[in-house]
């Protein structure tokens, strides 16, 4: 950038604000060169969406929060591609009731009653806490969906969230957008689940009436280990297991055949569930059963 000189710390992205008081004349912010991501913000390259987001965020009012699906994102809750997209595109901004919610085509504004502590700083943005994002969540998400965000919460291997914060949440709340399905989400979440899809697909099978199988359960021959499975009907011997597109490299589907060998050595029935499988769910409830129809009648 031969026609500007920027004061390094400014780089690569800056507030105007913040330009003029580093003593950039007015005029350079005009350059051809730079880019105008939001209103009073300047860029010399295009940025991530999370540096975009904190580069939002210091142009904002300074009592502003990233809410609903953006804190979702900024505290690395699983969400559907669409919303997770959203969130950074039209960023959810809120501020505490009664200040007048942020507006702009830039952004989703919101007026939120909400207590100090119910903020806090996560990558250098202030964003409403964990529990405080669940309740936020529940309107905009289906139940398995939702399902996959709680279990994220309170798994036991990272646990963000107790099962009994969660509850405090949503008792402080019962009547408010989504209480029908934090109360279902609440009933069907499980600390053992560890990823969104095992918690989609264990939902998908208790709305369809199955039994809940067990989640991540390691199976032995004797004293021997021989596989850690997602889910497992026990009484059917029936595993279940999804497998997400890294299994189709070639040393992993190599495992998975040695292992899935294995396991039906020693008498268990498997099965596989794939992303397409949640094109159909009925058709993958209906598998279930019938797979488990026949363990119990062999």
């Amino acid at each position: 950038m031969r026609d500007l000189q920027l004061p390094p710390h400014l780089l690569p992205g800056f507030i105007v604000r913040e330009a003029l008081a580093a003593g950039v004349a007015a005029s350079q912010l005009s350059a051809r060169s730079l880019l105008h991501p939001f209103h009073g913000a300047r860029t010399t390259r295009e940025l991530s969406p999370m540096a975009r987001l904190e580069l939002l965020m210091r142009a904002l009012p300074s009592h502003a929060f990233a809410c609903g699906p953006t804190a979702g994102v900024v505290l690395g809750v699983p969400l559907p591609a669409a919303l997770h997209d959203d969130a950074f595109g039209r960023p959810t901004i809120g501020v505490s009731y009664p200040s007048n919610r942020i507006r702009g085509r830039q952004v989703r504004g919101r007026s939120l009653k909400i207590a100090d502590d119910e903020v806090l700083t996560r990558r250098r943005i202030r964003v409403t806490r964990p529990s405080r994002t669940w309740r936020d969540l529940s309107a905009e998400l289906d139940l398995p969906a939702f399902v996959a965000v709680t279990d994220f919460l309170i798994a036991r291997n990272r646990r963000r969230c107790t099962i009994d914060q969660l509850t405090a949440e949503h008792t402080r709340a019962p009547r408010s957008p989504g209480a029908g399905v934090r109360r279902r989400a609440l009933e069907l979440c499980s600390e053992r689940s560890e990823s969104p899809r095992e918690s989609e697909l264990r939902c998908v099978l208790e709305l369809a009436g199955l039994p809940r199988p067990e989640c991540n359960v390691e199976i032995y021959d004797g004293a021997r280990f021989v596989a850690r499975v997602d889910m497992l009907y026990r009484a059917q011997k029936l595993v279940i297991e999804y497998y997400g597109d890294y299994h189709r490299d070639p040393d992993q589907w190599s495992r998975d055949e040695m292992r899935r060998a294995e396991l039906e050595s020693l008498g268990y029935r498997f099965t596989v569930v794939t992303r397409r499988d949640f094109d159909d769910l009925p058709a993958l409830a209906a598998r279930i059963h019938r797979l488990r129809s026949a363990s119990a009648a062999s």
